[in-house]
């Protein structure tokens, strides 16, 4: 795992996005609390390298190109962290329950701990030379714009502007993509962001030390429903997957068709002949009774987990 695989990878969940927070399945349980620890373990072992190099002028091991390669992965890893905290955060405003936000906001705010320590030892320019740096501040500023642009869409329809650098940055790049959709000719937004994300982050060094971030993000993937997937393992665009649930839609029964369309038009035929239609049922009529909300994940059920799944 390199910077670009993980812009590649935040731009399919953010593309990807509406396929799970249109959906109706409940997350699993088991998911977001691996989702949750494997993404606190990364941190852990981020933290162990960086934490050092704040609190001592002391120059360390690791050669200052490695300390660029951390640097610059550490800031790609906040922006797919932030993407997820939205798409979740939607998710849940979406079918009006407490689940999946709550974990990935206590991840979001850890990143965010930690990403005060990089900035800290940023600008003490102990460690690093004066171009890294530059470098990599570069680098930063690149990221804090793509995150904006794939944010975008979620500030313009769903009010979340707190997971942006600029909020109003984000709103104007979401108001181009609406406009685009309603275009006669739509160009292929995400084909492009993800093409110039390729350039952006060119593939090479990696800083991963472990397995820690790729389970974080086989997890992320197992939160989306299983009809957003090819048999090929390819995910399907909106509209396909959109059509597939429209037959699961239930059917209307006539004996719960409000009664104001049931009373004929003056002067119509149905109003001198008895209407051979909707016989009483004798009974009271009864509406469709709302799906309770799912129940969130208490942050001591994560502390709980079975002997099977991973200790905290």
């Amino acid at each position: 795992m390199n910077s670009q695989i993980t812009a590649e990878i935040t731009a399919v969940i953010a593309s990807q996005s509406l396929a799970l927070i249109e959906g109706t399945a409940p997350f699993s349980s088991d998911v977001l609390c691996d989702f949750w620890y494997h993404g606190q373990e990364h941190l852990k072992q981020r933290r162990r390298i960086l934490e050092p190099l704040a609190q001592s002028d002391i120059p360390q091991d690791l050669s200052e190109s490695e300390l660029e390669v951390i640097f610059k992965d550490f800031f790609a890893e906040e922006m797919l962290i932030r993407i997820v905290t939205t798409v979740f955060a939607a998710t849940d405003q979406k079918r009006k329950q407490c689940q999946a936000e709550p974990i990935a906001r206590s991840l979001f705010l850890a990143f965010l701990d930690l990403k005060r320590v990089v900035l800290a030892v940023m600008v003490a320019e102990n460690h690093l030379s004066l171009e890294a740096l530059k470098r990599i501040n570069r680098t930063r500023r690149s990221i804090e714009r793509w995150t904006d642009l794939m944010l975008g869409q979620f500030v313009l329809r769903y009010n979340m502007q707190e997971f942006a650098h600029e909020p109003e940055r984000a709103r104007d790049f979401g108001e181009d993509q609406a406009t685009n959709l309603n275009a006669p000719s739509p160009v292929q937004t995400w084909e492009l962001i993800t093409a110039g994300l390729r350039i952006s982050f060119p593939a090479g060094l990696t800083s991963q030390s472990s397995d820690h971030w790729e389970k974080m993000l086989a997890t992320i993937m197992a939160c989306y429903p299983a009809d957003c997937f090819h048999q090929s393992a390819l995910m399907k665009s909106i509209q396909q997957i959109r059509i597939s649930r429209s037959g699961f839609a239930d059917e209307t029964h006539p004996d719960r068709i409000p009664e104001l369309f049931r009373i004929p038009l003056p002067g119509s035929a149905a109003t001198t002949t008895k209407p051979p239609h909707f016989k009483p049922t004798g009974q009271k009529q009864q509406g469709i009774k709302a799906t309770p909300p799912n129940q969130g994940i208490s942050f001591s059920h994560l502390h709980k987990r079975s002997p099977k799944g991973p200790h905290f």
